[in-house]
């Protein structure tokens, strides 16, 4: 039996938006970005995804009821934004649905360019002092976008987990989508891999996002979400992350 999942607005949005996706994986590149962009931005809370396949939880802050999974809207410029936002970890048993469930939902709002913000854990991440942005994308012409903006194509590998699933689905049902993967570490929040995505977004989209304040709190930030950081790390197990330190027979 198939969960049913609900895409909820408390507002009707024009097309076509610019949206942006955050969902717990390595690092918790997404989510740290999504949040920070969601108030650098002040954008507002307009609906929810919700379904029996997540977690059972509620979320307070300053005393208001949030469900985990949000959806933010607001206009940068003269484009309207919406970002989806998941504080939970998602179950590796729903990721299939929850993709092909957004890719069909984003469709029929006929939304525009849509943005996955993640990252790529790396073992060498302590090393690393400004964490490299790579584009994943199924449109060439987007690619050869981030390219001429600075910011080079995966070449080889896999990509796994709940992004690599929304990229198939997309590829299936034609709808563009770029996805942003920033160096980052395995199983520590890493608010430095997300500013990295987020210099890059603003890159792409020619909108500024200042990453100053998510640098500056960057301890802070880890220690916060480490419990969140925990949760992620069990749920990924046997979602394909695996896959991502491993070389394609293809390329041998």
């Amino acid at each position: 039996m198939r969960a049913e999942w609900i895409f909820s607005l408390y507002e009707e949005i024009p097309a076509p938006s610019l949206v942006v996706i955050g969902l717990p994986d390595v690092g918790l590149v997404g989510p740290i970005a999504t949040s920070h962009l969601v108030k650098q931005w002040g954008l507002r809370n307009i609906g929810y995804v919700d379904s029996p396949s997540i977690p059972p939880v509620i979320l307070f802050h300053e005393s208001s009821p949030l469900l985990p999974i949000r959806v933010y809207g607001g206009y940068k410029g003269n484009d309207f934004v919406l970002v989806i936002h998941s504080d939970v970890a998602i179950p590796p048993q729903a990721i299939h649905e929850l993709s092909s469930f957004l890719v069909s939902t984003l469709l029929e709002k006929k939304a525009g360019r849509l943005f996955l913000l993640g990252g790529i854990a790396v073992q060498d991440r302590l090393n690393i002092q400004t964490p490299k942005t790579y584009a994943a994308s199924i449109d060439p012409e987007a690619l050869k976008y981030a390219r001429s903006k600075g910011i080079d194509p995966i070449q080889e590998g896999y990509i796994g987990g709940i992004y690599a699933q929304i990229i198939k689905e997309a590829f299936k049902n034609r709808l563009n989508v770029l996805a942003l993967l920033a160096e980052c570490f395995l199983n520590y929040p890493d608010p430095g891999a997300s500013a990295s995505t987020l210099q890059a977004f603003s890159k792409l989209t020619g909108k500024d996002v200042d990453v100053k304040q998510l640098i500056e709190q960057e301890e802070e930030i880890r220690l916060k979400l480490r419990e969140l950081m925990k949760r992620t790390m069990e749920s990924m197990k046997g979602t394909g992350k695996e896959y991502e330190y491993t070389i394609p027979a293809l390329y041998v």
